[in-house]
């Protein structure tokens, strides 16, 4: 066999052996006219998997989105593929909103309809084109942001509504792929601009490291890797120091945790909180004032008092 042949064997027999394992057999697909989501779905087609291609049109880009479109149209009749197409006014939800940036309002909008669909549909779930270069590129901006593990591990390949049947191919084999289907996709230009972080990332800072450091993509997927297991382990032991959802958390639990202000974080996820709340709660259990503190978030308030911790979400479920 070929070193062509081989690609497209290993390409479509993992994707299709991960969904026999899993009982997948109808998808909706994220369909930008990308490499990615092409190759998914050329992919996705090729094993027998019922598709239902989904595009959002969010006409920030002038004709070039318009051209993605008319390329997804033509893309999915000519490969018999049903379509949905729908086309949002993002400057219009934003007047709604306040501080929600251009990328954050698409994002809410498209995870909203595709969220939608799964429901009305009953398909098992949203297919989107990530790919291993996302994960990597997805590592190094978490890892300038601080994160933890939850953050470095990446991207999960399935968590039950979004699978990335993609996540563990590079950039090249996904094109190499397309190649010998002899498959167009469309290009979006705003990838080529470096004033966003992931571009910057994408097209400067990661192609220094390859040039540097042989085996640079096979040692981030074995890191990537080793962490998303590690993190596993990690969840699982905060998990069993958390209380059930809502109830007090003790502040004798919290001072007693070899890791406090990961436990503080976890509980008070429920809540929204901002990025240096759990620093200023354990800070305050530190001080050990005996006046009851408040801190106000984003979906609720986070009560200090008598050694415990409460939430009382804004819609009212907690109990203290």
């Amino acid at each position: 066999m070929n070193k062509n042949l081989k690609l497209l064997k290993d390409f479509e027999s993992s994707i299709k052996q991960y969904s026999r394992n899993h009982n997948i057999t109808k998808v909706i697909v994220a369909l930008s006219g990308g490499a990615d989501s092409v190759g998914s779905a050329l992919a996705l087609k090729n094993i027998g998997i019922e598709i239902l291609a989904l595009h959002c049109n969010f006409h920030l880009r002038g004709e070039e989105s318009n051209r993605d479109m008319a390329f997804v149209k033509e893309f999915c009749a000519q490969n018999n593929i049903p379509l949905e197409i729908k086309e949002f006014d993002v400057e219009q939800y934003r007047s709604d909103l306040v501080g929600v940036s251009v990328e954050m309002a698409c994002r809410d909008l498209r995870h909203q309809w595709f969220q939608k669909k799964l429901e009305e549909t009953g398909y098992q779930r949203i297919v989107t084109g990530h790919n291993a270069d996302d994960n990597i590129e997805t590592f190094f901006l978490n890892l300038l942001r601080g994160c933890g593990s939850r953050g470095l591990k990446g991207m999960t390949v399935d968590n039950g509504k979004i699978w990335r049947p993609l996540l563990r191919f590079h950039r090249p084999n996904i094109l190499e792929y397309l190649k010998q289907y002899n498959q167009n996709f469309v290009l979006d230009s705003t990838n080529l601009e470096n004033d966003f972080r992931r571009n910057y990332l994408r097209n400067v800072i990661i192609p220094l490291l390859k040039k540097e450091w042989k085996g640079f993509d096979t040692a981030l997927d074995k890191t990537i890797s080793n962490i998303e297991i590690e993190n596993r382990i990690v969840e699982d032991v905060v998990s069993l120091a958390l209380p059930l959802p809502l109830e007090p958390l003790s502040v004798a639990k919290i001072t007693e945790s070899s890791a406090p202000l990961l436990l503080l974080k976890r509980y008070i996820e429920p809540a929204g909180p901002f990025i240096n709340t759990h620093e200023e709660i354990l800070s305050a259990i530190k001080a050990n004032k005996p006046h009851i503190r408040r801190w106000q978030l984003k979906k609720g308030i986070v009560i200090l008092r008598n050694g415990n911790l409460f939430i009382e979400m804004s819609h009212g479920e907690a109990r203290t």
